[in-house]
């Protein structure tokens, strides 16, 4: 009895096995291999998209725009993450959950969101700086966002906050006792932490580096928004125009290219740290040292606070302010140049943008529906079980959102185009779920780690089948993850444009995809209002999931 209930079990496990791994297979791998496979076979012949990437001068111009944009993005944020990581979980700062809070705002929001912010606050002659400029007597254009330094700026402020939270968790979790000991021996605090500090957190520095290269380079909001109106073009934004023509074997070319970056990106990393010991974890209890700021306090404050007011408040209230006007040129001083109409217009008027909001809300939720369920049995299946395979699902799960999410759209494109899914309401759907998968997984993992294997034998041993274990037991202790998983998948794709742009079908546009029509026709107060809902239900998503995780989360490129 007992070895056929054992072979039930057994075949159980296989069968989800199975199921998972064809899911697998055909939603990741396919793509995958689709995209290696026609860049070999394109349509203009064999090896043609190689061929591109070694003749065609624009592909090396694409190229070294691209890394000359990710690297000097990485530095400034290095520059600024770190400081602001190390005052924030080191010194006695005041307002340092404020200041943690304001850092990740823009962070959050959807990187279009942020372009739109800061072009109305400092575009030629209709900018806000610009126009307070002029009204002070000056003449011209003080600032320009449509320049490499103003893409260079907004890109910066977006993802510094990898550099952020990557040192500021590495901070706070390592052993004070190695700085106290070089204290005690005279070293003053900056000794200490060009020293002992630096050197022990350089690890969590080089990854908060890394993604914030890897997310400049598989950006394609920001660059389209700012970068193609100073000329500046970079893979991602080549890569939707040579779609649009279409050129599918350059499209190819670009996003290998972009695959070749992020790859050796990775492994420099994985080659530079993964040899090296950086002890900072032992067993006793973890409370970092806080360094007293003593006179400087109250002008550190200041600041910090007038750097995050300025990057973070401004563009953001600009965007809502700018939301109310008529029009661009309305008296800013004038109640007659505001309205609602902007709102009214996107939200039930424009045949667009009402069509976008009901895409965006329908993909979102099928995808986190979909993504939480096949999620939890993935996680289970890795965590729970000792079936052959399974780390390879885990690592196959993960590759899509390691990839700029331009790349994914070309391969999902390839590989599908003609299925009756293609150019459907469902392909949008169904790209998120291949896209950001790896959240599902990774969150419901972490939440199946803490269960005791215990308990489910426990239940099996009282007569419980599996799924009475699950229903009972395994459920209910990871409700909070499931939910987490849910949210964390629904709040990047209600708002998405990377993956959305470039697979999205006829008369189902997204969110994302009508903001930035909107903003390529001209029609900015319509575009300023539909990104300002988006700006407001993200943020109050984002205050749902640090409800529920208890800390400030963290959105995806």
């Amino acid at each position: 009895m007992e070895g056929a209930k054992m072979e039930r079990k057994i075949t159980f496990t296989q069968a989800m096995w199975l199921f998972s791994l064809v899911v697998l297979l055909v939603t990741i791998a396919y793509p995958l291999v689709a995209l290696i496979y026609k860049s070999l076979f394109g349509e203009k012949g064999f090896g043609y998209a190689y061929k591109v990437i070694a003749s065609d001068p624009n592909t090396w111009v694409y190229t070294l725009n691209t890394l000359k944009l990710a690297v000097i993005v990485t530095f400034f944020a290095v520059i600024i993450g770190v400081p602001l990581a190390f005052l924030v979980v080191r010194t006695n700062l005041p307002g340092r959950k404020v200041v943690r809070f304001l850092a990740v705002l823009p962070f959050i929001l959807p990187p279009y969101v942020s372009a739109i912010a800061w072009i109305q606050l400092a575009a030629p002659y209709v900018g806000y700086i610009n126009r307070i400029w002029n009204g002070l007597g000056g003449s011209g254009n003080i600032v320009n966002i449509y320049s490499f330094p103003g893409l260079v700026l907004v890109m910066t402020l977006k993802f510094y906050v990898y550099v952020f939270l990557t040192v500021a968790a590495a901070l706070e979790q390592m052993d004070p006792s190695l700085e106290e000991a070089a204290r005690m021996s005279g070293s003053g605090p900056f000794k200490v932490a060009k020293d002992i500090t630096i050197p022990l957190v350089m690890p969590s520095i080089a990854s908060g580096a890394l993604l914030a290269f890897v997310a400049t380079c598989a950006n394609f909001g920001i660059p389209a928004l700012i970068g193609d109106r100073a000329h500046y073009y970079v893979l991602t934004t080549r890569i939707y125009s040579t779609l649009s023509i279409p050129d599918i074997d350059r499209a190819i070319a670009y996003s290998l290219i972009l695959v070749i970056i992020t790859g050796l990106a990775l492994l420099i990393q994985k080659r530079s740290f993964g040899q090296k010991r950086y002890t900072t974890l032992t067993g006793k209890t973890v409370r970092p040292a806080v360094i007293a700021l003593g006179r400087r306090k109250g002008l550190v404050a200041l600041f910090v606070f007038l750097f995050l007011a300025l990057t973070s408040v401004i563009p953001l209230f600009s965007l809502f302010f700018s939301a109310f006007l008529k029009n661009l040129y309305s008296p800013l001083t004038s109640l007659s140049s505001f309205t609602l109409s902007n709102f009214k217009f996107v939200l039930m008027e424009d045949e667009t943008t009402t069509a976008a909001l009901k895409t965006s809300v329908f993909s979102a939720f099928t995808a986190s529906t979909i993504v939480t369920l096949f999620g939890a049995l993935l996680a289970y299946m890795i965590v729970k079980t000792n079936v052959k395979g399974r780390l390879f699902m885990d690592w196959l799960s993960s590759v899509p959102y390691a990839l700029p999410g331009t790349v994914v759209g070309v391969a999902i494109i390839l590989a599908f185009i003609k299925t009756p899914i293609f150019n459907t309401l469902w392909i949008i759907p169904f790209a998120y779920f291949i896209r950001y998968l790896s959240y599902g997984v990774r969150t419901t993992v972490g939440s199946l780690l803490q269960i005791d294997r215990t308990l489910e034998e426990a239940s099996l041993m009282c007569g419980a089948n599996w799924l009475t274990t699950m229903k009972n037991i395994v459920l209910p202790l990871i409700k909070p993850g499931l939910i987490a998983a849910w949210i964390l998948v629904f709040m990047p794709t209600l708002s998405e444009l990377t993956v959305s742009i470039i697979i999205y079908p006829p008369n189902h546009p997204t969110i994302g995809v009508a903001t930035y029509n909107l903003m390529e026709e001209g029609q900015y107060t319509a575009a300023y209002a539909l990104s300002a809902v988006v700006a407001v239900v993200v943020i109050l998503v984002q205050l749902a999931v640090n409800k529920i995780t208890g800390k400030i989360g963290a959105r995806g490129l």
